[in-house]
């Protein structure tokens, strides 16, 4: 009988971590978007959530290979973050990284 109360004891436990350690992901950031600032910069932001992100886009440079560039600062929920193309590049395919 100590046996089977141990093991219940032991799943509760266990359950009860799994749910504890399922909190801090729901503070990312969310409600996203990105948009082309201008034709060399993509700029986005966050408006909900708590913790940092960042901008980054690909940069298509004509007859040469293609870079990403991520914003050297994370910001805060409610910032703007832009990520800068340099050599000629154009930017696409933006995103937002978090953490």
């Amino acid at each position: 009988m100590k046996r089977i109360g141990s093991l219940l004891i032991s799943m509760a436990l266990g359950t009860g971590l799994m749910v504890a350690g399922a909190g801090p992901a729901a503070a990312d950031p969310y409600d996203c978007r990105t948009w082309y600032k201008s034709s060399t910069t993509a700029a986005g932001t966050c408006t909900n959530g708590t913790g940092e992100f960042r901008v980054y886009t690909k940069c298509d440079r004509p007859w040469a290979q293609d870079y990403t560039v991520y914003d050297p600062t994370w910001r805060r929920v409610g910032a703007t973050s832009t990520a800068v193309c340099y050599s000629g590049g154009k930017p696409f395919g933006a995103g937002i990284q978090v953490h």
